[in-house]
């Protein structure tokens, strides 16, 4: 549908053709109203309709000097009058104003529908050359994108500049977008299917701000936005831009916002930046806009720092996940400060995942294969991607030494048991356990834990106590000789934890026997 804007001094008369003309079913719509040229003309400069209906004779500006005026800024626009006037004069002015015809008052149904016709037919010519167009902008923009040569690049802006009817010494600002990968790639919409609706609403943002934009697809679902410097958002309008993004659409984006404001032969420059600010992305993640002040003075550098792998590789062996995930994000937070080159990251990560791998005593984790990490690891988009590869190598590892581990560990803990059986009249700490099994106190307690559903202090607690019940029934024995006979040598300490188990002291647990 096209759009229409009317304009009437008349109140009643400009109601009557917004309200009682069948304006829809000739495939227009009715966008706005005004009452004068002046009032009309700003309005217009907002709306930017398709078609404009107006009376000749109005206050403050008529609309002859109205339509002069949209006829300079918007040569475009499809003119109709509407006039009271039979007159050859206002016919004859109204179509050297470009109009594409007249309307006599009072409005015949009949006539409207035969002008509208018109105007739509002129209006689809108008759309098929802006079309056409828009695609010569694109492509020679796209070409100054790459041509480093001076004269080359000099023809270009040349063509353009015919084309466009803009001043050669115009200058020029660019944003880049980038539909990130991952997000894009899905079964239900292809990139090519992304890109196109990214364009559409950057299309409909940039109209609402009244800047005229011309968009320029590149490879891996990138497009560039090219507008007279003059014209570019300030900041929170790029944030503004970001947010709707976020909301409006099911994929995410990463755009680079460039400083640079250039001539038509330096375009290449400005694509060189905005595509130095985008791999940004790497470290600050995907879905935001990156402005060119933000990376200005960071880090740069290519030495990776060192890394403390035998604690990581003991949290590993430990199967404690959650230590061996926090000693990587914090390594992590460090690279993304220092700006480590991209690739520098991925051979740190791939020597760190062929020693765990190496330690796993064969070549891969179930159901990975190391080409396809390797190859995950140096296509990754953003840093945090490489931290996930490597956690979820990890805990792959993790996965398969707790399988190795269990039937080991079920053997460790009935040692362990054993030996608190058979000693348990004897001093036994838990260091004094770790050591005949040659494993870490905490991890003997936790292994113990799990295979034993109980504490190595309660199952102690528990094989002293039901050999003192035992003993309690030989009432020859004092309290003072059990109490030394199951391991505690102070007796206050043995009566308390009878009590506490059992519910009665020793003596009353006698009586009941």
């Amino acid at each position: 549908m096209y759009s229409i804007f009317l304009v009437d001094d008349e109140e009643i008369g400009l109601e009557m053709m917004r309200d009682y003309i069948r304006w829809e079913e000739m495939g227009i719509y009715v966008v706005g109203t005004a009452s004068n040229g002046r009032e009309a003309l700003e309005k217009i400069e907002a709306i930017r309709p398709d078609i404009i209906l107006t009376d000749v004779q109005m206050p403050i500006m008529n609309g002859i000097e109205m339509a002069k005026k949209i006829h300079e800024s918007y040569d475009w626009m499809q003119l109709m009058f509407l006039t009271g006037h039979d007159e050859f004069n206002y016919v004859k002015s109204a179509l050297n104003v470009g109009a594409v015809g007249y309307l006599l008052k009072p409005l015949d149904l009949n006539e409207i529908g035969s002008v509208i016709a018109k105007v739509k037919q002129r209006c689809e010519e108008v759309q098929m050359k802006k079309r056409s167009m828009e695609a010569a902008k694109t492509n020679l923009l796209k070409e100054l994108s790459y041509e480093k040569n001076a004269e080359h690049a000099a023809d270009l802006a040349t063509s353009y500049c015919k084309l466009t009817r803009e001043s050669e010494r115009n200058r020029y600002a660019m944003a880049l977008f980038s539909i990130d990968p991952i997000e894009a790639e899905g079964e239900q919409q292809s990139l090519e299917d992304c890109k196109n609706r990214l364009v559409a609403f950057l299309d409909h943002f940039f109209k609402s701000k009244n800047i005229e934009t011309v968009f320029v697809p590149y490879k891996d679902g990138e497009v560039g936005v090219f507008m007279e410097a003059r014209q570019q958002p300030g900041y929170y309008a790029w944030e503004d831009l970001a947010a709707a993004i976020r909301s409006g659409l099911d994929f995410t984006v990463t755009a680079a916002v460039g400083a640079q404001e250039t001539e038509l032969t330096e375009v290449h420059c400005l694509y060189k930046q905005t595509r130095e600010i985008l791999n940004e992305r790497f470290y600050k993640g995907t879905g935001s806009i990156i402005h060119a002040l933000a990376i200005s003075n960071q880090f740069d550098s290519g030495h990776v720092p060192p890394f403390n792998r035998k604690e990581w590789f003991e949290a590993i062996n430990q199967l404690d996940f959650e230590q061996a995930a926090q000693k990587l994000h914090q390594y992590f937070e460090g690279l993304a400060t220092l700006r480590i080159k991209k690739k520098n990251i991925c051979d740190w990560a791939i020597d760190l995942v062929d020693e765990l791998l190496e330690q796993l005593h064969q070549p891969v984790p179930e159901g990975v294969k190391r080409a396809e990490l390797y190859h995950s690891i140096y296509n990754a988009l953003t840093l945090n991607e490489i931290e996930d590869l490597i956690l979820g190598t990890a805990g792959n590892a993790m996965s398969l030494l707790g399988e190795r581990l269990m039937d080991k560990n079920t053997k460790l803990v009935h040692k362990v048991r054993s030996v608190i059986d058979q000693n348990f009249d004897q001093p036994i700490t838990i260091n004094s356990l770790s050591d005949q099994v040659y494993l870490s106190p905490n991890y003997l307690r936790s292994i113990f834990k799990d295979k034993t559903g109980i504490t190595i202090h309660d199952y102690l607690t528990r094989i002293r106590l039901d050999k003192a019940t035992e003993l309690l029934a030989d009432g020859s024995l004092k309290i003072q000789d059990i109490a030394q006979r199951v391991g505690y040598e102070s007796t206050s300490y043995f009566i308390s934890l009878f009590l506490k188990n059992q519910g009665v002291t020793p003596n009353e647990y006698r009586k009941s026997l």
